[in-house]
């Protein structure tokens, strides 16, 4: 069963490039096209766009990791209805602007961007589209429904045993060998604990932006008498900073960060 599937036209596969490309940049440290981006998703996906409308029904259904077959089946039924509820003018109106834009500001390298979840964005957008064939719709839910629900034994099977125990172990042996937690160091245990339950977004959006923040430190200190002597180490910590793009994260690059965090901090108070 071969259907075409435009991804320039799926609203929530737009949106997921986007935010690559954002983390991408803000690994680089690029705050010009950080800006960019972020205005760009504040245009198209502000709460009362149309756009950002289709994407939450997008969302309702791709995050349904883990439910019963016979809950993702009636959340599918639900979010086919409202979807008919949208008018297909203005969303095809409203992509073309944003195609445009991302084309113009940003490039079209963001369209070969990676997105961990394009086979069920894909999926669900054949399934919101009025031209595919009424048996491979039903095929494509019912496949999908499968996968969604079969899910959560993967994301069990997979993810880190963390518990208050392990922020307890984390917490002493960190004071122990550098000292009391910073805030920011807090934080990042406290999301990496609770990112079994949400699968890690909030605990990878706090990722990107301490990146962020370390690499500014980094930079800044580079331009120091005392940095110029270590251009050799700097690069190194940079090295490592980059990559962790992209990868799963574990306890041990959870421990990378903290010590990084922790460098960020004494490179600020000189």
């Amino acid at each position: 069963m071969k259907l075409n599937h435009n991804k320039k036209r799926n609203t929530a596969f737009l949106y997921e490039t986007l935010i690559a490309e954002l983390t991408k940049n803000s690994l680089k440290n690029n705050k010009e096209l950080q800006e960019a981006i972020i205005k760009i998703l504040k245009e198209y996906f502000g709460k009362t766009k149309v756009l950002a409308q289709e994407l939450r029904l997008y969302k309702e259904i791709s995050e349904l990791d883990g439910y019963e077959k016979n809950i993702v089946v009636k959340v599918l039924e639900e979010a086919k209805k409202r979807r008919e509820s949208l008018d297909d003018k203005d969303i095809f109106n409203e992509q073309t602007k944003l195609i445009n834009k991302i084309n113009k500001v940003v490039g079209k390298h963001v369209y070969e961007n990676f997105v961990p979840n394009y086979k069920s964005l894909a999926s669900i957008y054949q399934i919101f589209n009025k031209t595919t064939p009424i048996k491979a719709k039903v095929i494509l839910e019912s496949n999908l429904a499968t996968e969604l629900s079969a899910a959560k034994a993967v994301l069990e099977e997979s993810a880190p045993k963390v518990s208050k125990a392990v922020y307890k172990i984390f917490t002493k042996k960190f004071n122990d060998k550098y000292g009391d937690l910073l805030e920011n160091q807090k934080t990042l245990l406290k999301l990496y604990i609770e990112s079994v339950k949400d699968q890690g977004l909030e605990l990878q959006s706090f990722i990107n932006e301490e990146i962020s923040n370390i690499r500014e430190a980094i930079d800044e200190y580079a331009n120091t008498e005392e940095g110029k002597s270590l251009t050799e180490s700097i690069a190194k910590v940079k090295e490592e900073l980059d990559s962790f793009k992209g990868q799963y994260i574990n306890e041990d690059i959870i421990k990378k960060i903290l010590k990084m965090q922790s460098l960020s901090e004494e490179i600020k108070n000189g």
